[in-house]
């Protein structure tokens, strides 16, 4: 691999995630989504004080992204699960934004990016994602989107998935 290749995290399918939880960040699939927006948004903190370690640009070690390539993902996440969201929200039953996130990260060159830059946009992505799901009620958690590859996400399976996300590299990078 070369020094300018990204390297996707491995994490499960989210479908696998959600039925059996994530050993590896102790999420367990059954998270109270109306806790959600308070969680995205501390996490953001916890992302603060990851990308503030002098080492935060440096991958540790061949085939591991640095910590801010993995925050650069997040916050590329957050972003992608509040438009998703909106989509199933105005939409019946959307088709959602489909998402590769090695060719993002190349494209946007994550491994360039300025730590405060990165935490900067984060923290915009989270408080608007925050933001919309936080006016999310009643009936609107099931309301379904589904990808070019058939699967299919209700509002509370999207939210819980984007849960699992900010978690599962949160643990990736000792956050």
């Amino acid at each position: 691999m070369s020094e300018n290749e990204s390297i996707v995290p491995d994490t499960r399918d989210w479908a696998e995630v959600l039925e059996r939880g994530c050993v590896t960040c102790g999420f367990t699939g059954n998270e109270e989504v109306l806790g959600a927006p308070a969680e995205i948004r501390a996490g953001v903190d916890r992302w603060a004080d990851v990308l503030a370690r002098p080492d935060a640009t440096r991958r540790p070690r061949p085939g591991r992204w640095s910590d801010v390539e993995y925050a650069a993902h997040v916050r590329d996440i957050l972003a992608l699960f509040r438009r998703r969201q909106e989509l199933m929200l105005a939409e019946v039953n959307p088709q959602l934004p489909n998402f590769d996130g090695d060719a993002v990260a190349l494209a946007e060159d994550y491994r360039s990016q300025e730590p405060g830059e990165v935490i900067a946009g984060m923290r915009d992505a989270a408080d608007a994602y925050a933001t919309a799901l936080s006016a999310v009620h009643g009936d609107q958690w099931e309301r379904r989107g589904h990808r070019d590859d058939g699967r299919i996400f209700t509002v509370t399976t999207l939210t819980q998935y984007g849960l699992h996300e900010l978690r599962h590299h949160l643990h990736d990078v000792d956050g």
